[in-house]
């Protein structure tokens, strides 16, 4: 009888096997899909909004932009005006004090006030956070503050003279004063102070417990556990507040409409100014300017300053 040559027979595994590597291909492409297809709708909006009227405003600056008739090329012609022109220069030293009296004012005081609050008992520190983030909205308060800030019958007039007894103070009204007394209502109504109090919430209290046991100090605690925890957030407001302080507009225009002598007229304030007398091509050149200063701070800001707490 002739002996018959066997195959080897297949592993038990393997037909299980194939079906596995496939669901987990179609799994891969599937979560490849669906990345895309979030990623996608986001990419088209920031190259419509974002990058598309930058190019067109780089160009635009280039020529001598009008709203009627052929436009021509002009070269560098409004960056040369804008550049020696004493009110952009004076427009841009407004825009920075202003951005660094805020962020020191309203930006690092919010955080420490945060740390704080959470040292507080609960049910004190519920109605400590009622009173400081006070939510009003933007009109709201404007027409609050241009009360409290009047020089006849204003709430802080009041305390000065009555309380304070001390001469009638201009407040909006001075030109040594008014970038003080335009970033006063942002540190007395900071809202990102409530992201802090969640962020610090997030915090284990096993950290705190160990450094009390250790006879850790309440300022050594917050150096060492609550700052260091923060940074993530600390640095993403801080990024954002670099670049929304200096592309103020609303609130200096609502309150003083630039004045006194130019005093609180910020970039975007002297653009729309431009804008108003048909200067196009020369406001556009200031907007770039402003477009390269805040790129500038922020790249360096985000070079110097890491997210991760444990470096």
């Amino acid at each position: 009888m002739a002996e018959q040559t066997l195959s080897p027979a297949p592993p038990l595994d393997q037909p299980e096997q194939q079906p596995a590597a496939s669901m987990e291909l179609k799994l891969t492409r599937r979560s490849r899909i669906e990345k895309w297809a979030f990623l996608i709708p986001a990419i088209l909006f920031q190259l419509s909004w974002g990058w598309y009227p930058l190019v067109v405003a780089f160009f635009l600056s280039l020529t001598d932009a009008r709203p009627r008739g052929p436009i021509s090329f002009t070269g560098l012609q409004s960056y040369q005006r804008v550049w020696n022109d004493p009110l952009t220069a004076q427009a841009f030293r407004v825009t920075i004090t202003y951005a660094a009296l805020s962020i020191i004012l309203t930006f690092i005081i919010p955080i420490i006030v945060a740390i704080l609050l959470m040292e507080m008992k609960p049910r004190v520190m519920r109605w400590m956070m009622l009173l400081w983030f006070l939510p009003l909205s933007g009109v709201a308060s404007t027409i609050m503050w241009r009360y409290v800030y009047n020089r006849d019958f204003g709430f802080f007039q009041w305390i000065a003279t009555d309380i304070l007894h001390l001469e009638p103070q201009p407040f909006l009204g001075s030109a040594d004063q008014v970038l003080f007394w335009l970033i006063v209502p942002g540190l007395l109504m900071f809202g990102p102070g409530l992201i802090y109090m969640a962020g610090l919430q997030s915090i284990p209290q096993s950290y705190y417990e160990a450094a009390e046991i250790e006879g850790a100090s309440l300022w050594r605690k917050i150096w060492t556990i609550s700052l260091p925890r923060l940074r993530p957030i600390i640095v993403m407001l801080l990024t954002f507040a670099i670049i929304g302080s200096l592309q103020v507009f609303d609130w200096p225009k609502l309150m003083t409409e630039g004045g006194p002598g130019g005093a609180s007229r910020t970039v975007v304030m002297y653009m729309f100014d431009l804008l108003g007398n048909l200067r196009y091509s020369d406001a556009t050149a200031i907007a770039v300017f402003l477009f390269f200063l805040i790129m500038a701070i922020t790249v360096v800001y985000r070079l110097l300053f890491k997210e991760d707490p444990d470096v």
